[in-house]
């Protein structure tokens, strides 16, 4: 055996035990290189649904004494999801002793922004049981937030197909010198809606590309009268994650750092990274969270209490279950005004359409009386 070249794959937890087995069996190492397992790739982001799923899915599994390995291998097995190739590639690397966050993290698969800081401060708390709880919830309710959406907007959606169905079938039965000057406003009408339309479809598809959705997300944040539910959300990530990471001990410039993460908000992130050296510095937490943008001032507040009573993990949970409720209560609101919107354009483009007729039939009329 002396003097031959060997090639192979071992498995062990670092470079140093694969080289200590392999002097064991009498092998000098040449050249050791890590092999990793591949992640698969995801280039489209995930329905809410498949979210909700693949959460509850894990919540309830951890909950009742499976190990998240199993869990995730079970999921891969049964589950009809895009989620089944990075449930089996975290399933195999918790079997070799990596984080849930961090396996998750390397399938590359795009997560909303705030899941995997969240999952991190489960972890580092000894809490991950009840952050795969609260994930399960969120998306839970983001399906729900999707099914009053669909319902609310229904009907608008159809009287507006109706109208478009309307105007192709007067463009292509009646000839252009009939139809007269009213030939000109349906083509126009006809171009708005399918602008309209193909604008709303290439949101959605940025809203699924893993490289623009972060992007689409930014805008919605910004946008007058609906962006306030989502703000809130953002600030009851923001204090929930807090809560966790400060029970758990954490150095408070790491969990305000990871907590701004979890928020899911850029400029909560940026600004928190330039705000953690105060932290080190002994500076009250209120005085340092109170520059942060997108927090409304009962976080401060309670986490001003909490500071005083020695009480801040729960100060701040409270005040994440009030901004979560207040949220909702904001999301319920949006498919009536949506819906409202839709009917109120449909009804603009109904008038346009019968004047545009009367204007037709009033010039036949003429034209007859003329002969």
């Amino acid at each position: 055996m002396q003097g031959q070249l060997h090639r192979g794959t071992i498995s062990a937890t670092s470079p140093l035990e694969v080289s200590k087995q392999l002097r064991e069996q009498g092998l000098f190492v040449v050249r050791l290189r890590e092999q990793k397992a591949s992640a698969p790739q995801v280039f489209l982001r995930p329905a809410t649904r498949s979210l909700a799923v693949f959460f509850r899915h894990l919540y309830n599994t951890y909950r009742a004494g499976v190990p998240l390995s199993e869990a995730l291998e079970l999921f891969a097995l049964t589950e009809r999801s895009p989620l089944r190739p990075v449930a089996a590639y975290a399933a195999k690397r918790l079997r070799e002793g990596t984080f849930l966050s961090q396996a998750v993290r390397e399938t590359g698969f795009p997560f909303p922004t705030f899941v995997l800081p969240i999952i991190e401060a489960g972890e580092r708390s000894g809490q991950l049981e009840r952050v795969l709880g609260l994930l399960a919830e969120h998306f839970d309710r983001e399906v729900q937030f999707e099914q009053e959406m669909k319902r609310g907007t229904i009907f608008a959606k159809a009287y507006m197909v109706f109208a478009v169905v309307v105007m192709l079938m007067l463009v292509s039965v009646f000839p252009v010198a009939l139809l007269g000057s009213f030939a000109a406003s349906l083509h126009l009408a006809l171009r708005v809606l399918g602008g309209l339309i193909g604008f709303w479809v290439l949101w959605r598809l940025l809203g699924m590309i893993r490289w623009t959705a972060p992007y689409t997300e930014m805008v919605l944040v910004h946008l007058p009268f609906v962006s306030a539910p989502w703000r809130k959300l953002m600030a009851a990530r923001f204090a929930r994650t807090l809560s966790l990471l400060h029970a758990a001990g954490i150095p408070p410039h790491t969990s305000l750092e990871l907590a701004a993460q979890a928020s899911g908000s850029p400029w909560l992130m940026r600004t928190a990274q330039s705000l953690a050296a105060q932290l080190q510095r002994g500076e009250k937490f209120s005085q340092v969270a109170s520059q942060l943008p997108f927090l409304p001032p009962l976080v401060i507040q309670m986490l001003a209490t909490g500071e005083r009573s020695g009480t801040i993990d729960e100060s701040l949970s409270k005040a994440a279950e009030y901004l979560e409720t207040e949220a909702q209560t904001g999301m319920k609101s949006l498919p009536i005004i949506a819906g409202f919107a839709l009917y109120g354009f449909v009804i603009l483009l109904l008038v346009f359409l019968i004047l545009g007729g009367i204007g037709v039939l009033g010039g036949l009329y003429r034209g007859i009386l003329q002969e």
